[in-house]
């Protein structure tokens, strides 16, 4: 490959990456709103001004601890919905942690084994992580998210936490 394209082979995979990268951002904080909206309305949003203003401060772990106090409140142990709502946290927790390794270290490419490669820790850190990706591994993990938040409006709409009935 002559220098000039594999300048733009990295070029080209930057772009797509960070298109991807930027893409994860926006559908974290779109599914960080619907989880968060998910918990203020609980018990039919008899609580909503009270918990929309502790909510707003929470983080998404936090958030996902919450929805699990009030899944455990409002939903019998042993019910198809509680086990749904249960099964959805434990992928959310996985996204959690995925995002969280996205979001912390710096980015490069490798344009001949056409990776995106993380890198977590200080250059001079033995504790140095490098993860590397492939544009189809972040194609994944964006319809990971995408499918957590349509699942969570399912449960949402099939198992109200705290609804009359």
């Amino acid at each position: 490959m002559s220098e000039l394209t594999m300048e733009e082979a990295r070029r080209a995979l930057e772009k797509t990456a960070a298109t991807l990268l930027g893409q994860l951002l926006f559908e974290f904080a779109r599914l960080d709103v619907a989880l968060g909206l998910c918990v203020v309305w609980t018990d039919e949003g008899r609580r909503l001004e009270e918990l929309t203003k502790q909510v707003a401060e929470f983080s998404f772990h936090k958030k996902l601890d919450c929805l699990k106090q009030v899944v455990e409140q409002f939903l019998a142990q042993g019910s198809e919905g509680r086990a749904a709502y249960t099964q959805w946290m434990e992928h959310a927790h996985d996204a959690r942690l995925m995002r969280n390794k996205l979001v912390h270290g710096r980015w490069g490419v490798d344009p001949i084994q056409q990776q995106v490669i993380n890198v977590v820790g200080l250059p001079t850190s033995p504790d140095q992580n490098e993860t590397r990706y492939s544009i189809q591994d972040l194609e994944k993990v964006l319809d990971d998210l995408k499918y957590l938040q349509v699942t969570l409006s399912e449960l949402r709409n099939r198992w109200p936490i705290g609804a009359a009935g």
